[in-house]
């Protein structure tokens, strides 16, 4: 990947004049000192230092696989807990450049980073979100909100929030010393709330997300009890979603007028009927006469078809509900906890939360500085292959392995695999091709960058790093994918019967999004999401500028023909996402369309080609007996793939649910006309 040095615009360095930041002199009131753990380890720190002057400055790292933000803000707020002035530089997590400033004089708000350069009048009550800031951002919010009338906060660019303490739990530290803190949800700020733990002075105290969190020096131990008690607050925001935007279907529930994709053909069955009773399809067309139907949806020439599948999930319970107002019905997962999989998987299955159909694969990599942050590490081969034990014991159905795993593990790996009637799919592991992969017995090969890699990673290539996304951005649009070394290896995907999970949109999305500009792959739907979460679609992973954004560009449109020329050869494709639940997956399938892939060929793949695959011979079809997943699509995808965004109703089991108005409840705008 090229690099370059960012240079100042004209508007930023006036505002860097403006901001007069303190000299050394300034002086200490206190600091605040976290530890940022990954797996249960020390991977990063937050350090907060408060100056007399109202200043603190905040200094925020950690390492991922190579990959991780390193950051400095400094940050002054007035006697409402307004931000009046505020710096933030370093990079981001896939390592593109992060430089911020913002102040707020006589009501007027100005900003730039490397997304955006606005200004607002009339700001004075207004509370600025940084683009880039660090952790301790939530504690200036939170003391913000607190001051603001009615505890309600206006935000920059747009949008409110407000906060709500849920419970309070006193822990003790390595010491003994005892403290108590509060879970507190952020709302307003996505389609969730944000959640993080406080002090009794509303001073942050603790972030956690499972496998990964931050607490004070000496306190960390406290966290996987901390992130029980806000999974469990978590669940019970998305139970109380589901007991309002459910509804249970009794008796016989009649689609008509409706025009319908089977899956099972081509086409369309025109102005139709079909019927649904106890989670089943019983009849459609003429069958349906003389049925006494308990509820009738007049479709009114929309299209009714199988749910969708997405085939590459890390699935939560808050992705359940974006998935299912997307039309996606069943997914997935592909690296997990095993009790938060277990979780979401007995809370969707129960109707208590509102999600799709859970398929399990677990996941195993070799302890190692790159290691993956979930499932299973084996130190030995004998423990990975005790892990394809554990897991098969417990009723998954695939094994997915990661990038550290020693190549010469592989095929015992995938015997051991095969020997449980599961599959072994994964990343390629670094220093190995694909084509060995394959003929070790690999099944399933997850992203499309490695197959890339097959062809353009050397001998000393290591994989693990981000080396993986930067070599094919640099090199793929250069590969000859009419040679005979790309035609043989797809021929030996074929004659494998390797299935290709080739994730296309977090790909399109690494190469050719530039800082500043709307990520390609949400462009269609930014104006309908929360102001924050489409704020987030101005950002880059990786800086794409005009030196590297025409190599890149080519490279992106690599991916897309060699998805083409493995569909055309007959290789399975599966559809996955790996990023933002539902809507990822209608640009997934909008890819496959743009690279050639017929509509019709596109929603097979996508319905009852990945429940097939997924081992579902009850589901993905619209057939009398198949499973009662369906949507109503307001358009004909078959004509416009787009039209797959526009989701009006969904069927799971004995469950309807309206798009809209779930929709609404999160802070979106519907897709569908009332």
């Amino acid at each position: 990947m090229l690099k370059k040095s960012l240079k100042l615009s004209p508007i930023l360095s006036i505002l860097l004049c403006l901001v007069s930041f303190p000299s050394t002199a300034d002086e200490i009131l206190r600091s605040a000192n976290y530890q940022w753990l990954t797996m249960g380890k020390p991977s990063g720190a937050q350090n907060v230092t408060y100056f007399k002057s109202g200043r603190v400055d905040s200094e925020f790292y950690f390492s991922d696989r190579g990959r991780g933000p390193k950051t400095k803000e400094s940050t002054w707020v007035n006697e409402k807990g307004i931000i009046i002035k505020q710096q933030v530089s370093g990079n981001s997590y896939m390592g593109s450049p992060v430089d911020e400033v913002y102040s707020l004089t006589d009501g007027l708000a100005k900003w730039e980073n490397t997304q955006e350069s606005q200004s607002v009048d009339n700001a004075q009550n207004k509370y600025y979100l940084a683009a880039d800031g660090v952790p301790q951002g939530l504690e200036f919010l939170v003391k913000a909100i607190d001051k603001a009338p009615l505890k309600t906060l206006s935000l920059l660019p747009s949008g409110t929030a407000q906060y709500q303490k849920l419970l309070t739990k006193t822990i003790k530290n390595e010491k003994g010393e005892s403290k108590a803190v509060s879970l507190i949800a952020i709302t307003g700020l996505g389609f969730s709330p944000s959640y993080s733990w406080f002090d009794d002075d509303l001073n942050l105290f603790a972030l956690t997300y499972g496998w990964m969190g931050m607490a004070p020096e000496g306190w960390a131990g406290n966290l996987e009890k901390l992130y029980e008690l806000q999974t469990k607050a978590n669940s019970d925001y998305f139970k109380g979603l589901a007991t309002q935007y459910s509804q249970k279907l009794s008796g016989v529930t009649l689609f008509k007028n409706i025009n319908v994709f089977t899956a099972t053909n081509n086409g369309l069955l025109s102005n139709t009927q079909v019927a649904v009773k106890d989670g089943k399809i019983i009849a459609i067309g003429q069958a349906t006469k003389g049925l006494n139907a308990n509820k009738i949806v007049d479709g009114k020439g929309k299209t009714l078809m199988p749910g969708l599948w997405d085939m590459h999930t890390h699935i939560s319970i808050n992705d359940g509900i974006l998935n299912i107002v997307n039309g996606v019905t069943s997914v997935r997962d592909l690296a997990n906890k095993h009790e938060d999989v277990m979780q979401a998987t007995e809370l969707f299955g129960s109707g208590e939360a509102i999600g799709p159909s859970i398929y399990r694969a677990g996941f195993i990599d070799q302890k190692s500085p790159f290691s993956a942050p979930t499932g299973k590490l084996a130190t030995t081969l004998e423990e990975a292959l005790e892990f394809v034990d554990w897991y098969a014991e417990r009723g998954y159905q695939q094994i997915k392995i990661y990038s550290s795993i020693t190549p010469s593990w592989v095929k015992p790996i995938a015997e051991r695999v095969h020997q449980h009637g599961m599959k072994l799919s994964g990343h390629i592991p670094s220093y190995m091709t694909a084509e060995k992969a394959v003929k070790d017995g690999f099944d399933e090969i997850q992203h499309i960058n490695m197959i890339f890699l097959n062809f353009l990673a050397g001998k000393d290539d290591d994989t693990r790093t981000p080396v993986r996304f930067t070599l094919v951005g640099d090199k793929a649009g250069e590969l000859d994918l009419e040679s005979k070394e790309v035609g043989d290896f797809i021929a030996l995907l074929k004659k494998e019967d390797v299935i290709v999970d080739p994730t296309l949109t977090i790909f399109q999305s690494m190469f050719i999004n530039k800082a500043g500009e709307i990520d390609p792959g949400y462009q269609r739907i930014a104006d309908h999401l929360p102001a924050n979460v489409a704020r987030g679609f101005l950002s880059s992973s990786l800086e794409i500028n005009s030196d590297n954004e025409q190599q890149y560009a080519a490279s992106s449109d690599a991916l897309l023909k060699m998805t083409k020329k493995l569909f055309d050869a007959g290789v399975k494709i599966v559809p996955g996402t790996d990023a933002i639940a539902g809507y990822t997956l209608h640009r997934e399938l909008e890819l496959y369309a743009m690279a050639g892939i017929p509509n019709d060929e596109v929603l097979k793949i996508a319905t009852v080609n990945s429940a097939r695959i997924a081992g579902q011979q009850n589901v993905g079809t619209i057939e009398v007996g198949q499973q009662a997943d369906l949507i109503l699509i307001d358009g004909n995808p078959l004509k416009d793939i787009n039209a797959i965004r526009k989701v009006a109703l969904i069927v799971k089991g004995n469950q309807l649910f309206n798009a809209n108005e779930i929709n609404r409840a999160i802070g979106i705008k519907p897709f569908v006309s009332d």
